[in-house]
């Protein structure tokens, strides 16, 4: 298959550059350093919005990081693969090819994912061996639909991101609506219900908002699948609504582009 082909050319580059991995691997592990000891400087206090995740800020937002990798990949990835087309001037080359631009994207992208993806196993498995977090047979292929899921709704997104680069070139909205914002109203490092009312009411509409808290409620809380069925719907809902616009969207930079021959401008 064409995408097990771009597979193995970026598994091949990354080895290639085996001090960038350890430089991203130290980056994380920093991180998680961070936020280790800046639970620990407040492990006294109990905050009531932690109560039901155990207290523990540290696994709480071991958590948030863990699903925050897609954001930046769904948003990101896309988009600079159609950038750096752009630049190089292979976009049109791209595009004139039997193979599916759809295609071509996917497979530049899907690698980056499949980072994302280790990288919150990793995490993850960070907090079963030191933080004693138990996951059973049962919440884990849970926690995969939720990655799974999470994975395709920042698709969705980062098609839109796409869109917005092929035609404007620089300036991308979609990078500050799901981006920043997601950071700041998902509750990645912070409860969403610290915020004041207005900005809670914006985090609805963000599929990082569901997914992280339905990974929490997962494993943290230990509630039952069940239970966070309404979370998995509203990120469903949410990739049924944003998928169409977004290929609609696609579909018009493309001909656009074509249509005004800026496909070879950058």
């Amino acid at each position: 298959m064409k995408i097990i082909a771009f597979i193995k050319k970026d598994l091949i580059d990354t080895i290639s550059y085996r001090f960038q991995i350890f430089l991203r691997f130290g980056n994380v592990i920093i991180s998680l350093f961070v936020f280790y000891f800046l639970g620990k400087t407040f492990s006294g206090v109990m905050s009531p919005y932690l109560e039901n995740y155990g207290g523990d800020y540290f696994a709480y937002v071991l958590i948030g990081l863990s699903v925050s990798s897609f954001v930046s990949v769904g948003l990101e990835t896309l988009a600079s693969e159609i950038r750096a087309a752009q630049v190089e001037g292979t976009l049109e080359a791209l595009l004139s090819t039997p193979t599916s631009i759809y295609t071509v994207l996917l497979g530049n992208s899907i690698w980056s994912f499949l980072e994302a993806f280790g990288g919150t196993v990793f995490l993850l498995t960070i907090g079963v061996i030191f933080l004693g977090l138990h996951i059973s047979a049962i919440q884990i292929l849970a926690a995969l639909l939720v990655l799974v899921l999470t994975l395709a709704a920042f698709l969705a997104v980062g098609m839109l991101s796409a869109s917005f680069i092929m035609i404007f070139k620089q300036g991308n909205p979609i990078g500050m609506i799901f981006g920043t914002s997601s950071y700041f109203l998902g509750g990645i490092i912070f409860p969403v219900e610290v915020l004041p009312k207005p900005f809670q009411y914006m985090a609805d509409f963000l599929p990082i908002t569901y997914a992280v808290k339905a990974l929490r409620e997962l494993l943290l809380a230990q509630m039952q699948f069940g239970a966070i069925t309404p979370l998995l719907f509203k990120l469903i809902l949410f990739i049924a609504l944003l998928s169409p616009i977004s290929i609609f969207f696609f579909r018009y930079a493309v001909n656009r582009s074509k249509i005004n021959g800026s496909l070879i401008q950058y």
